[in-house]
């Protein structure tokens, strides 16, 4: 079964001329032991589409289902752990104390209780500091607690909002070998952040969202699986570059040239050659596997945004 299955759903803020659709017409399932990592621009509608998921707001129009059941009931609530950006905490209490009292809601004894607490701190690396009052925190000690709170009722669905940001780089490392740990097991994780790198690394399937729409879903190995020859172009060959990525689907401009996806058998060598063809001058080139940041630049383009 689907852990999130998501038909068309829109989410409108604002009335009449103010009408503005944050989530539009978006379509996708998570299954089981899938990390879905959504990425876009700010003010794409990335942290409304995992409140909604997670029951914090509710829908315009669609449909909207987690672990079977709709989205903002009880049931649904208690099948997500959420993370949010900023974590939401009582900052009078301590890391510890805010955890149990989450644990006490799935807990049934307080070994039990304890257990879930244990737990959850080995998640989110939180033992050095969980004795503190929250107001103390730091951003990243604050975004490893909401790490911890979200994995303590142990949830079909994780929906994390900019966890890994603002923690150092040995944590960063170890929060997402939690996460994937949490995906092996079966749970599904929807994770939003900027840091394309992060999400690279952790994610098995990629959603690209722009003005509120998915514009691009795609496997990360196959995206990543895919190669891109970069070029740097010398002189007043700079100034014909945009003609030039306009030959080619997803071609992008870069700081001193273009970088072309090697995609439907086009290689490297004829690339070069279209360049020798249109008497551009080729100072530098290589091929690199593509990344996260070639699909948003494509995104970018097809839209008229400056690169």
């Amino acid at each position: 079964m689907s852990l999130v299955v998501a038909e068309a759903i829109t989410k409108v803020f604002g009335a009449r001329r103010r009408r503005r659709a944050v989530v539009d017409a978006c379509t996708f399932r998570l299954e089981p032991g899938e990390i879905m990592g959504i990425v876009g621009p700010n003010g794409a509608g990335k942290t409304t589409l995992l409140r909604l998921v997670a029951g914090e707001l509710p829908l315009t129009t669609g449909t909207l289902a987690v672990a079977g059941h709709r989205a903002g009931t009880r049931r649904a609530r208690r099948a997500v752990g959420y993370a949010a950006d900023p974590p939401i905490a009582p900052p009078e209490l301590t890391g510890t104390e805010w955890l149990a009292y989450l644990a006490s809601q799935r807990a049934r004894s307080s070994g039990e209780r304890a257990r879930l607490v244990r737990s959850a701190v080995e998640v989110g690396e939180t033992a050095s500091f969980t004795a503190r009052r929250i107001a103390t925190y730091s951003r990243g000690m604050a975004q490893r607690l909401g790490l911890a709170a979200a994995c303590v009722r142990n949830p079909a669905v994780l929906v994390l909002d900019e966890v890994l940001s603002g923690v150092d780089p040995l944590v960063h490392r170890r929060l997402r070998q939690q996460i994937a740990s949490h995906a092996r097991a079966g749970v599904g994780v929807l994770i939003a952040s900027h840091d394309l790198a992060a999400i690279e690394r952790l994610a098995t399937r990629v959603v690209l969202l722009w003005d509120g729409r998915i514009v691009a879903d795609v496997r990360a190995a196959a995206l990543l699986a895919e190669r891109v020859v970069e070029l740097s172009l010398a002189g007043s060959a700079l100034a014909d570059a945009e003609r030039f990525v306009a030959r080619y689907p997803g071609a992008t401009r870069t700081g001193q040239g273009v970088a072309v996806p090697l995609t439907g058998g086009l290689s490297a060598e004829a690339v070069l050659a279209a360049c020798r063809d249109a008497r551009l001058a080729v100072a530098a080139s290589r091929v690199r596997y593509r990344a996260l940041e070639d699909l948003l630049l494509a995104a970018a383009r097809e839209r008229g945004e400056p690169t």
